[in-house]
């Protein structure tokens, strides 16, 4: 399994190589990264979405799902995913810099984390109206090591920027 997710991820870094170097034809190719206040950071639609292909493909492979199991699993684990996505959306907002910083930013923050916590408990009890424990446990387990997978990832990809 874990050879597969490396190899899926390794097709992802030639791609992204291949069309980062074919951006650089005829534009500037020595040019200074701008400071890091003034990046921009926005997810394009399509690298969302191959995220969360192979996310469920890994997680598919780890719980082993039947057919009838699988067909009720993944509307329900993505609306879970919908949920969990709105709330960070929030929390990342109530952090922002265009935020107040105070009391209401602190109690705001609480009421976030706490609906992050109902959301997963929520969620866990519909996932054990259609799964052993043992296979919702699991989901939990293989969440954790995607996401530190695709951290790691990151990390090996990362070049540090040079002044």
């Amino acid at each position: 399994m874990y050879k597969l997710v490396k190899h899926i991820f390794i097709i992802f870094l030639l791609l992204g190589i291949g069309f980062k170097s074919f951006g650089q034809i005829g534009g500037p190719v020595f040019r200074r990264p701008p400071n890091l206040q003034q990046r921009v950071i926005r997810p394009q639609p399509n690298a969302i979405s191959k995220v969360e292909v192979v996310r469920e493909s890994y997680i598919s492979q780890k719980l082993n799902l039947r057919s009838d199991e699988s067909q009720k699993f993944w509307p329900i684990y993505r609306r879970y995913q919908d949920a969990l996505k709105e709330v960070r959306r929030k929390k990342r907002l109530n952090n922002s810099n265009a935020q107040a910083n105070g009391t209401e930013q602190i109690q705001r923050e609480l009421y976030y984390e706490s609906e992050l916590v109902n959301i997963r408990k929520y969620y866990t009890d519909e996932f054990l109206k259609i799964l052993p424990p043992d296979k919702v446990s699991e989901i939990f387990k293989s969440e954790r090591e995607f996401t530190d997978e695709l951290i790691k990832q990151l990390g090996e990809r990362s070049e540090p920027v040079k002044n």
